[in-house]
């Protein structure tokens, strides 16, 4: 995800209850901004005028410390600047290290902030218990404005919870499947497009005896979903179009087969079932596998300090899967506000202005982000977009691009578990290591207890 957490189950469940718990003590919301509709920011004051307000804004490393957190600051001080001199911008830039623990802790003490960009489940998280606010009011007004067509299709739609708009669009930070375009052309060999070809061209590349291997991707720690994006591209990994478990499913058997096959063909790493992210990276950087798994931001790494080019190294397209569906799955981070806030309709005002200012957190020069920014109007005017290793990724991946939650449209809480709990994990070690029976067995546990988290948590 993504800068994505993995949460563990007993956690989620102890910060689940906290919050209950202090949901019951919770000291009285002020009543003027208790009054007011969350979705509603008719009644914040003009630019330039009324009572002095202070908004904290937390947000996440999403690049360099020299570049991002200093640029992100300077965009929301231009807000007082520019904007409303009567508004005081906070800045914290937060690790990514127990940053959801941060997060849930300030909830717990009744001192959230007021706009937080976290990870792409945190809206949902906390709406669970009806701590995130609903920011509708923001989305409204880029339909009146006719600016709402500035993010990829459907995922202004993809924050919706319960009829409220608990977040809005950041950035995307998806992941892809590179390969080695230079040495499959010396092998007479074409970029596969099914899960057949794509066995059948990885088993020419590999050559063990040179310890060279035709795919590379990481299962434990730092993987990034290569079990989920492929099972996504199959038409959905966790639910059907009803929001309810689809995890026991015969397009989930499929994929965990597709990498049982590329294993039992000889085509992967000794030892991939522990093999990290970073493991799989390296081996790739270091010109020992064919094809690998990992973040679509980090290709310009692979075309700058690991010394290949564009023409060398590019990204695969989604595989057309059995079930005929040829997608990406993209992680989606988001913006919110929290409902502590005591100045919810201020918090949305700044948080829409600062979605349509900040641009230079793409910079490469400013911010330096690795991932996509959400809007495409950034896209379109930033010189770091049109580069040869950005448009891989914006036309083979984002333009194909569909969440972890298809086939619905909206995300949910319950994926966040999903995720914490690496079902991905446990769906490919299964893959590797399991016969067929085994494989069919854990699916359905799994699907069996993430029905009951759907039930609680959706």
């Amino acid at each position: 995800m993504s800068k994505r957490i993995s949460v563990v189950f007993c956690l989620m469940l102890a910060v689940a209850m906290a919050f209950s718990t202090v949901g019951c003590a919770q000291p009285a919301a002020d009543s003027a901004a208790s009054s007011a509709p969350s979705g509603d920011a008719s009644a914040s004051t003009e630019a330039g005028g009324g009572e002095a307000i202070t908004l904290e804004f937390w947000d996440m490393a999403w690049g360099p410390a020299e570049k991002y957190p200093p640029t992100a600051e300077a965009i929301a001080h231009r807000y007082t600047e520019e904007v409303a001199s009567n508004v005081t911008i906070n800045y914290t830039n937060l690790p990514w290290n127990n940053n959801f623990e941060q997060y849930s802790t300030a909830v717990a003490s009744n001192s959230a902030p007021d706009v937080a960009i976290g990870n792409g489940f945190m809206p949902f998280q906390f709406a669970v218990n009806d701590e995130a606010a609903d920011i509708g009011w923001i989305v409204d007004e880029w339909k009146k404005e006719g600016t709402d067509g500035d993010f990829l299709e459907g995922m202004l739609d993809y924050y919706v919870y319960h009829d409220k708009v608990v977040g809005i669009p950041f950035n995307y930070d998806p992941r892809a499947t590179y390969y080695r375009a230079d040495l499959l052309a010396e092998k007479g060999l074409q970029c596969p497009t099914t899960y057949d070809e794509f066995i059948n061209v990885t088993k020419q590349m590999t050559d063990k005896e040179n310890e060279f291997y035709g795919f590379a991707f990481g299962v434990v720690s730092d993987s990034a979903g290569p079990f989920s994006n492929y099972a996504t591209g199959n038409g959905g990994m966790l639910y059907d179009k009803d929001g309810n478990a689809n995890i026991n499913s015969e397009r989930n058997l499929q994929v965990m087969k597709f990498f049982r096959t590329l294993l039992d063909e000889g085509c992967l790493p000794e030892g991939i079932e522990g093999y990290s992210g970073p493991d799989a990276t390296k081996l790739f950087a270091a010109g020992q596998a064919a094809f690998c798994y990992k973040a679509v931001g980090d290709y310009k790494n692979a075309v700058t300090t690991d010394g290949y080019t564009t023409d060398q190294v590019k990204i695969m397209p989604p595989l057309k899967s059995p079930s005929g569906v040829q997608k990406a799955q993209l992680c989606v981070n988001g913006y919110m506000v929290f409902e502590q806030s005591a100045h919810k309709e201020e918090a949305m005002k700044f948080l829409k202005w600062f979605s349509e200012n900040s641009a230079d957190l793409w910079d490469q020069e400013k911010g330096a982000q690795d991932g996509f920014p959400a809007r495409l109007s950034f896209m379109n005017e930033l010189d770091e977009f049109k580069k040869d290793y950005r448009q891989e990724g914006i036309t083979k991946i984002l333009n194909n691009g569909i969440t972890l939650c298809y086939p619905m449209l909206n995300g949910s809480p319950s994926a966040a578990m999903a995720e914490g709990q690496k079902y991905d994990m446990i769906i490919l070690q299964a893959a590797l290591t399991m016969d067929e029976q085994g494989m069919k067995d854990t699916l359905e546990k799994l699907n069996n207890e993430f029905q009951q988290i759907i039930d609680e948590q959706d």
